[in-house]
């Protein structure tokens, strides 16, 4: 029976697209249904590789089981998906376009191919302006790169310079060695 029905589906999306390019008319609601059905996302998949945080990475996706395809959203997932890696400390990951592949029976399936690259770490971190005790921070030489961690080190020693009557303003100046895969780190209090 479901064999049947899967057939009766193709042989109707068939006659549907057959008579949609020889100008024949068919119903709307025929040919609405059908267009609906084979558009439905069916599922999104994320290949890269071990290692990958894909919790953090499905978080930023829009497009999602049982949505209507949508290019220009999936366009957006694949920025999406570069800037969480980059935040993430992958600074040289690349997002493949969307491949997206339908299904016979109609739906679409959706799979983004991530080369992340190397994860990046921490080289020196140097504070300017500060003294020695408003220069509390929590950035190590060989940590991953984080970008809330970075935000959370200038923060904080803005939050010691304005406890010890000081002005609070904090600047963040980073230099990328790409050969190392490091980022160094300078806080400069102005």
């Amino acid at each position: 029976m479901v064999l049947r029905l899967q057939s009766l589906a193709r042989v109707r999306a068939l006659l549907l697209l057959l008579a949609l390019t020889a100008g024949c008319t068919t119903t709307s609601a025929e040919a609405e249904t059908t267009v609906v059905r084979s558009q439905e996302v069916q599922s999104v998949a994320l290949d890269g590789g071990r290692g990958l945080p894909l919790a953090s990475l499905r978080a930023v996706l829009a497009t999602h089981r049982g949505d209507q395809l949508d290019a220009n959203r999936l366009v957006t997932d694949r920025s999406a998906l570069e800037a969480e890696l980059e935040r993430l400390g992958y600074l040289e990951a690349r997002v493949e376009p969307a491949t997206v592949t339908f299904a016979p029976s109609g739906g679409a399936y959706i799979t983004f191919e991530i080369v992340p690259g190397r994860i990046y770490r921490f080289g020196a971190v140097t504070v300017k302006g500060a003294s020695p005790k408003d220069a509390v921070v929590t950035l190590a030489t060989g940590d991953e790169v984080r970008a809330e961690r970075i935000e959370r080190a200038r923060q904080t020693l803005a939050d010691n310079l304005v406890r010890h009557g000081k002005p609070g303003n904090v600047t963040v100046a980073l230099r990328t060695d790409r050969t190392t895969a490091t980022v160094d780190v300078e806080l400069a209090s102005r």
